[in-house]
């Protein structure tokens, strides 16, 4: 009876990861498809270059993000993907700035609107919550990728990273600011400088965990314990909707 409970959990916990994924997934190609409208050539189109980055990073297979730019590249349906911001206030302050991709605002702005006044939230004006945000290219890199053939076979291996001698790589871009965590890297970089930067990385055969563009709050607040919980919970609310592309706040 135990080991059949024990089977279960598993199944059940794999499923509920293989639908946080498709959701990811669907998320992320929503982006890809946006920028494709504009332009469907990545070299051309920086946006899409960076959305098609952010899709391999996440593990897209290259026949979703595919798919993705000829859904949107040739789009006859009169279905258009808009990006639209939400503002909120809510317990001891904390900011939320709330950004959805979707082709229905009215039903976005309806979901994030019933969502946050049940849990006691407060919109307000454009503008109020955005302005204490500031846009900012946030890149995330770990070690050295290292390829090599093993048995025949193409093997990547990211190597740890060392301190000093990505210190030395970092003041060689156009990095703003950086700090270093247990062998991962967060590197904050201006809008213009952020592909850029990305790029540099890349062509040094960093591994790129991670890189968007990201509003970061100028001034934070503190929380308790029970306020952090609290927070965690509306955010992952949010974000399981199928509009809700990214959920910002100010909480330190």
């Amino acid at each position: 009876m135990a080991w059949h409970s024990k089977r279960h959990n598993i199944k059940h916990r794999k499923a509920a990861q293989d639908s946080k994924k498709a959701k990811i997934y669907a998320k992320i190609a929503k982006i890809i498809q946006m920028a494709a409208e504009k332009w469907d050539n990545p070299a051309l189109n920086p946006t899409l270059d960076a959305a098609i980055k952010k899709g391999k990073q996440a593990g897209l297979p290259k026949e979703v993000i595919q798919k993705a730019i000829d859904k949107w590249a040739w789009n006859d349906t009169g279905e258009k993907l808009m990006e639209i911001f939400y503002e909120w206030y809510g317990p001891s302050w904390v900011a939320l700035y709330i950004k959805c991709v979707t082709p229905n605002t009215n039903r976005s702005w309806a979901n994030v609107r019933a969502l946050l006044a049940k849990y006691g939230w407060n919109m307000w004006d454009p503008g109020s919550v955005g302005r204490q945000f500031a846009e900012k290219g946030e890149i995330y890199v770990s070690g050295i990728i290292k390829k090599e053939k093993i048995k025949g076979k193409d093997v990547e291996t990211v190597l740890p990273l060392v301190e000093e001698e990505f210190e030395m790589q970092v003041m060689e871009t156009d990095a703003e600011d950086y700090e270093i965590m247990e062998n991962m890297a967060r590197i904050i970089t201006t809008r213009e400088n952020f592909m850029s930067t990305v790029n540099s990385f890349e062509d040094a055969w960093r591994k790129v965990e991670q890189s968007d563009l990201s509003y970061i709050a100028e001034n934070t607040i503190a929380l308790d314990e029970q306020g952090e919980e609290k927070l965690l919970k509306i955010i992952e609310i949010l974000e399981d909707d199928e509009d809700v592309d990214t959920v910002w706040h100010n909480a330190a």
